[in-house]
């Protein structure tokens, strides 16, 4: 089960990230209209429509190219997710329920700083 953490060291851990980001100039990660990407917003309706499976245990997320810059040199990368459900005596522990999400809107500009 993931750790929760303080909000003061989450804030403090995505600054270390924009900043480095940033730093990275054109190489670093970004939305599909240029600027520096800070995340992505996953809506209710999507992880509640996952959720609602009895035999997930959680989501994964994995990080992908966007659909829109595919076989294009830019750094601009989106997020597609699933529910997992438990694989007992497999080499992973978890695989995906088959239902996947992705079209995820990144921020900004769908999230605040």
């Amino acid at each position: 089960m993931a750790s929760q953490i303080d909000h003061g060291q989450a804030e403090s851990l995505i600054k270390e990230f924009r900043n480095h980001n940033k730093a990275s100039g054109d190489n670093g990660l970004k939305t599909p209209d240029g600027k520096h990407l800070n995340g992505f917003f996953l809506d209710r309706a999507s992880l509640e429509n996952i959720l609602k499976d009895p035999k997930v245990a959680g989501i994964h997320v994995h990080l992908a190219k966007h659909p829109d810059f595919v076989g294009k040199p830019d750094n601009v990368h989106t997020v597609v997710f699933s529910g997992s459900v438990p694989t007992p005596g497999a080499a992973v522990p978890y695989a995906s329920s088959g239902q996947t999400y992705g079209d995820v809107q990144p921020c900004p500009p769908w999230c605040n700083s």
